[in-house]
Formats: C-alpha cells, sequence, structure tokens
C-alpha cells in the first residue's frame, strides 16, 4: 500500500518571526556546512517583502529563498540563498520557490536574475542549469571543476559560479 500523500508546502512571503527556524536547520541542510551567517537575521527582517519560504502543514521550514532586486543595478536581482530540506528534494519546490522569484520580479520590470554557486557543488550547478540559469563568463573566468568560474570572488579562496538567466530582452 502508498503511503499517504503529504500535501505540498505552502509558499509565502518569510517574516523576522521566521529566522529561527531556518537557522536551526540550514547548517543540516547544507549536509553540516556552517550556513547560518548566510541566513541571518538581517535578511528576514530586509528582504523578507521580496523573499519567499516553504512552509509545510505543521508550519515547520521546508525551504527558503532569499533574494532582493539590486538598488544599485535595478534591472538585476540576485537570488542570495535558496535552500531545500534534503527530505525534500527532488520534488520540486526548489524550482517553485524560483520560479515565484522571478515572476515577482518580472512583474517590477527586472530584466536578469543572478545566483551565485560554489563551482565544486555539482547538485547546485546543476540545479540553476535546470532552470535556465548560464555561468557568465568574464575578465578572470576560469574552468573550476568543469564550469566557468571566479576565483576568489567572495575572498581569496572563495571561488564561485557566477549565474545569470535573462527574464526581459
Amino acid at each position: 500500500m502508498t503511503p499517504p500523500h503529504a500535501p505540498e508546502p505552502i509558499l509565502r512571503r518569510p517574516t523576522e518571526a521566521d529566522h529561527q527556524g531556518i537557522a536551526a536547520v540550514i547548517d543540516e541542510w547544507f549536509g553540516g556546512q556552517r550556513m547560518t551567517h548566510v541566513a541571518g537575521r538581517s535578511w528576514f527582517r530586509h528582504v523578507g517583502s521580496s523573499s519567499w519560504i516553504a512552509v509545510d502543514a505543521d508550519g515547520q521550514p521546508a525551504g527558503i529563498l532569499l533574494g532582493y532586486r539590486s538598488q544599485d543595478h535595478p534591472d538585476e536581482a540576485v537570488i542570495h540563498l535558496v535552500a531545500v530540506d534534503p527530505n525534500g528534494r527532488r520534488r520540486g519546490l526548489g524550482r517553485r520557490l524560483v520560479d515565484a522569484f522571478v515572476a515577482d520580479q518580472e512583474r517590477a520590470g527586472t530584466r536578469t536574475v543572478v545566483a551565485l554557486a560554489w563551482p565544486g557543488e555539482p547538485p547546485s550547478v546543476a540545479f540553476f542549469r535546470a532552470l535556465g540559469f548560464r555561468p557568465t563568463l568574464g575578465p578572470g573566468t576560469q574552468n573550476l571543476y568543469g564550469t566557468p568560474a571566479h576565483p576568489d570572488h567572495e575572498a581569496p579562496g572563495d571561488d564561485r559560479i557566477l549565474f545569470e538567466r535573462r527574464i526581459r530582452s
């Protein structure tokens, strides 16, 4: 007998009150890597209106996307973080979060959405590629782990792939 299908997580805007729940699970969602600093309380306080959280039927976090429209480049939006509970992956939740963010940005007149990923993380690279993001090529780009990436993008030894997805011409 097939177990009953759990209801789809509900997408809504995160609030500052959601920070504690995400902080409690984010390191686990990234395989034990310390990530709480990437999802600090300020993100929830200041970009909640442009971000999305997925919660299960019990109100527990199932996924998060923190993103914003650039103040300095208003034709560009940035996905700062997208993460999904490992127990809920490969079911389209990450795509739902990104699609909701992109739809918001398209309505706002944004032309491009950018996202960063570590070049040594094949699942992240595959995820963004599957959603129509392409690595950017530019000065200093090098092939790292088979993908064009920017060495020392964030800090010495902290390489990143800069993904881009055009949503308007």
